[in-house]
C-alpha cells in the first residue's frame, strides 16, 4: 500500500481537485506518485482515474559542467583551427608572390599546431566526472534521495548535489581535485585565519561556497516552514588523505570528506521518515529546477 493518511508537514495541493491543504491538515500522501490528496478525493478514486503525475527530475549529475567543458573545448579548436587555416593562407600566397624570399620566410616562421585543451577548459571535464563519482554513491545508498545538478533561483551559480536523508538535507559540492588535503592556520597569535588547502592551494573559497548553498537550501525549507537540518559538504575526489587518524575536516560549519565518508555521512540514521523524506525533495526539486 503506497497510501496513507497522516499530517502534513507543510502546505501542497491536491492531486485531485487542486484544493489547497494547510500545513497540519489530514490527506492522504501517496509515497510512490509523490502527491497528496484531501479524503474527499481519496475516497472517491475509484470513481474518476489517477491523475497522470510527471516523474520527479532528479536532474543528470554534471550535465552544466559538461556544456561549458564542451562549449569551451569547441571554441578553443574553433580558434586554433582557423590560426592554422589563416597560416596555411599566408604560406601560399607568400610563396606564390615571391617565390625564393617567401619560401624563406615561411620556413623561417614557426607553423601553429592544434595542442592539447588549456587546463581551465579541462577542469570543467574533471569536475563532471567528479560530480558523476559523487552521484553513484548517493543514487546507492538506502533510504536516501538525491537531486542533481540544481540551478539557484535567480543566480548563475548551481548545486552540484542534494541529498535528503533520515538525518536531514545535505548539499554537496563535488570536486575532482589532487594533492594532500589538510585545515592550517595562517594567523597570527591574536587571531585565527583558518583555510583549507588540497595539493598545496589555498582551496578555501570552495567552503564558504557551500555556506552559501545551504543557506539557499535552508531558506527553501523555510518558505514550507519545514524544520529540517541543512548540511554543507565539500567532497573531494581523487585527493588524498591520511593512511592513519584520517577524519573529515570541520571548516566553518562545513565538512570536508573523501567518497566512502560521504555515504556514511548522508546515511546516518536520524528522525526523518520516508514521507518526509519524500516530501523535502518534492518540495526542493519543485524550487531547485535542474540546471
Amino acid at each position: 500500500m503506497d497510501e496513507r493518511l497522516l499530517k502534513l508537514r507543510w502546505p501542497t495541493t491536491c492531486a485531485g481537485c487542486t484544493t489547497a491543504l494547510p500545513g497540519g491538515s489530514e490527506a492522504w500522501w501517496d509515497s510512490k506518485r509523490k502527491e497528496a490528496k484531501c479524503p474527499s478525493c481519496h475516497s472517491n478514486a475509484g470513481d474518476t482515474a489517477a491523475p497522470l503525475v510527471a516523474p520527479l527530475d532528479r536532474g543528470a549529475a554534471g550535465a552544466s559542467a559538461r556544456r561549458e567543458y564542451e562549449k569551451r573545448s569547441a571554441r578553443e579548436r574553433a580558434r586554433e583551427e582557423a590560426l592554422v587555416a589563416s597560416d596555411d593562407a599566408w604560406r601560399r600566397s607568400v610563396k606564390e608572390e615571391h617565390p625564393v624570399v617567401g619560401r624563406l620566410a615561411s620556413a623561417l616562421r614557426p607553423k601553429p599546431t592544434i595542442g592539447p585543451e588549456s587546463q581551465a577548459t579541462a577542469a570543467w571535464k574533471q569536475g563532471a566526472a567528479g560530480e558523476l563519482r559523487v552521484a553513484e554513491i548517493l543514487n546507492g545508498l538506502k533510504g536516501i534521495s538525491a537531486l542533481h545538478d540544481r540551478r539557484i533561483p535567480g543566480s548563475k551559480a548551481n548545486i552540484d548535489h542534494v541529498a535528503v536523508g533520515p538525518a536531514g538535507v545535505y548539499v554537496i559540492d563535488a570536486k575532482k581535485y589532487t594533492g594532500g588535503v589538510e585545515k592550517r592556520n595562517v594567523g597570527g597569535w591574536f587571531r585565527a585565519d583558518e583555510r583549507l588547502y588540497v595539493g598545496g592551494r589555498d582551496r578555501s573559497k570552495v567552503i564558504d561556497g557551500v555556506r552559501w548553498q545551504a543557506e539557499v537550501v535552508q531558506a527553501c525549507l523555510a518558505t514550507a516552514q519545514a524544520r529540517i537540518s541543512v548540511y554543507g559538504v565539500v567532497c573531494f575526489v581523487g585527493a588524498e588523505w591520511p593512511l592513519v587518524f584520517r577524519r573529515p575536516v570541520q571548516m566553518r560549519g562545513v565538512t570536508a570528506l573523501w567518497p566512502k565518508a560521504l555515504g556514511e555521512l548522508v546515511g546516518k540514521t536520524g528522525p526523518l521518515d520516508r514521507t518526509v523524506i519524500d516530501q523535502t525533495t518534492d518540495l526542493l526539486a519543485a524550487i531547485l529546477k535542474p540546471a
